[in-house]
């Protein structure tokens, strides 16, 4: 076959789609002519259809080295530069375009496009009217121009494209431009309807199912979501927005083989993406690959050294790996960058309490030093407490963002603490008939436990967090927010109170016994004969004295008091001893 029939199969195949073949037939001519310029260009095309921009830029450049000037390869070149966010050199070449064939319309609409996207909206607007008094019926000029009011005046957009909606009813980009006006408003049923019209014309676009997804993904449709993405993906492999997307629902999914088969693509598509590595990193630490995730976290970091989540991210793998002073530095960096995230507050303070175990006085020092530096703060005032072993007053605020930071991971991490209080509780009180409050009712494991159909049960809690989880369980009659002391002041239509693993996090429990006002009560604590009354732990959690609870209970006429002994949890595989308190 001579080198003319390969390159007209080649562009055969090419057009099929068949790249790899292309491919291997453009080689074969490249040998004998390294420098044939339309050689070179298809091998950028090649390489732009798969997303490898920087691969394509530079057979672009080498055909116009080789070749005279080619109004189509500068244009290719300036494509692949604006998908690279290139966005001066691209249009240097666009400009370059324009000189040698100012009667292609697509430059002005390609020009217009990326100063719209530098925020030059008088000049992008320009250059669609230029094209337009060049070709008038330019329908795509049209309908970008009239979008580019979203940005501006998004109701004088909405206006436009409505109008040209009517006035073109089968043009898919009108429906599609009108339906991330939409999903931008979280008008997530007319972003849909507009979105399906866009599809019922031009199905094979993979944008319009990757918006598709988008919308579902927002509307917490994930099923539906997914399956638009996939779409997407399959029409289009360098599709980023839909691979990204798509890996991460599959990630939350626990279906990491796939998704990690989509974070790396994107890895070589998208190397410098901020979310990708942040994502993916993300994803491996779930997995508990620690090396590998603090890696891609690093990679991250790099890209963006502001970013207070992924400082804390590393944070948390060095804390699981042992290295509490280094994780700490990572915490209070991340703290710096965004003092307003709880959660960082909430890992330093994990992560001192740990330090503690080995370095008692270091890990002292770093408290105190936390203090001097953030004096009004509620967690750096809490953990001085805890070291000193002065029992803290105030806890409603800290134990509010305790559990909300907790909610989402609470049962993972009381089924590996072995946490067996619900059922305990339920072996002793059987299936009570009445109402019971259930006092810091978490995410519902005591109503799980206790629910029968001749109960009513009112879950109470301090965290919203928390009462969302609860929520879900579906065996509360009432989920209240509040202080249970509070509650108690306000309520006594219940019959029984529960208080499993509550009370550990309050020293002083004459006000919330006294206020049960002779209601049957069954709770836990954590045990210490060897206390006057109670003590704080280095852990933020109370031990208490069986003795002073039992005098507590008999002086507010509990005549009847039975203790049951537990072992309630275990923390690094040692029993926490406590009783289950009941009372009558």
């Amino acid at each position: 076959m001579s080198y003319n029939d390969l390159f007209v199969e080649a562009l055969r195949q090419f057009d099929n789609g068949d790249f790899g073949s292309a491919e291997n037939n453009l080689r074969q001519i490249l040998e004998a002519s390294p420098d044939n310029s339309d050689v070179l260009n298809m091998l950028g095309l090649i390489a732009q259809n798969k997303g490898y921009h920087d691969e394509a830029c530079s057979y672009f450049s080498a055909a116009i080295r080789n070749g005279k000037e080619n109004a189509g390869y500068y244009y290719n070149l300036a494509f692949s530069q604006k998908l690279q966010q290139k966005y001066t050199e691209a249009l240097q070449n666009y400009a370059k375009v324009l000189k040698l064939a100012p009667e292609v319309k697509e430059t002005y609409d390609e020009i217009a496009n990326i100063h719209e996207i530098l925020g030059n909206l008088e000049t992008a607007r320009e250059y669609w009217d230029k094209v337009l008094s060049i070709k008038p019926d330019y329908i795509e000029a049209i309908i970008n121009r009239a979008n580019s009011y979203r940005i501006d005046n998004p109701e004088k957009a909405k206006k436009q494209l409505t109008y040209l909606a009517q006035q073109y009813p089968d043009n898919a980009l009108v429906w599609y431009d009108l339906s991330w006006l939409s999903y931008n408003n979280r008008e997530y049923n007319q972003a849909i309807e507009y979105i399906e019209k866009a599809y019922s014309i031009s199905s094979n676009y993979d944008s319009i199912l990757t918006l598709k997804g988008l919308i579902y993904e927002a509307w917490h449709q994930t099923e539906k979501a997914k399956s638009a993405f996939i779409k997407a993906e399959f029409l289009n492999d360098n599709n980023t927005q839909a691979k990204f997307h798509l890996a991460n629902i599959l990630s939350q999914e626990n279906n990491f083989n796939e998704a990690e088969i989509r974070y790396r693509k994107l890895a070589e598509i998208i190397p410098n993406e901020f979310a990708l590595h942040n994502n993916y990193a993300e994803m491996m630490y779930r997995q508990k690959r620690l090396s590998e995730a603090l890696e891609e976290y690093r990679k991250a970091v790099i890209i963006n050294p502001k970013s207070a989540e992924v400082c804390n991210n590393i944070g948390l793998i060095l804390k699981d790996m042992g290295e509490y002073e280094e994780a700490l530095g990572l915490f209070f960096n991340a703290l710096q960058l965004d003092s307003t995230q709880t959660a960082i507050s909430l890992n330093i303070t994990e992560c001192i309490i740990l330090l503690s175990r080995q370095d008692e006085d270091k890990a002292l020092e770093i408290a105190n030093n936390w203090v001097k530096s953030y004096p009004d703060s509620i967690y750096a005032q809490h953990l001085r407490a805890i070291m000193k072993g002065d029992n803290f007053v105030d806890n409603k605020v800290y134990n509010e963002k305790l559990f909300d930071n907790f909610a989402d991971n609470y049962e993972l991490v009381m089924q590996n603490l072995e946490y067996s209080t619900p059922l305990a509780i339920r072996r002793i009180i059987g299936d009570f008939q009445g109402r019971i409050v259930d006092f810091g009712c978490g995410s519902g494991l005591i109503g799980k436990a206790v629910k029968t159909i001749s109960n009513y049960i009112i879950g109470v809690d301090i965290s919203s967090q928390m009462l969302k989880q609860a929520a879900t369980k579906n065996v509360y009659n009432e989920l209240i927010k509040s202080d249970i002391c509070d509650f108690l002041k306000s309520r006594k239509d219940f019959d029984l109170i529960i208080a499993a693993d509550v009370l550990v996090y309050f020293g002083d429990l004459e006000e919330f016994i006294k206020l049960c006002n002779g209601k049957k009560v069954i709770f836990s604590v954590e045990t210490d004969n060897n206390i006057p009354q109670y003590q704080i732990q280095k852990n933020g959690r109370f031990k208490h004295n069986p003795n002073y609870i039992k005098n507590l209970l008999q002086s507010n006429n509990y005549n009847s008091v039975r203790l049951h002994e537990q072992v309630l949890r275990y923390e690094n595989h040692i029993p926490v001893n406590g009783i289950i308190f009941e009372a009558f």
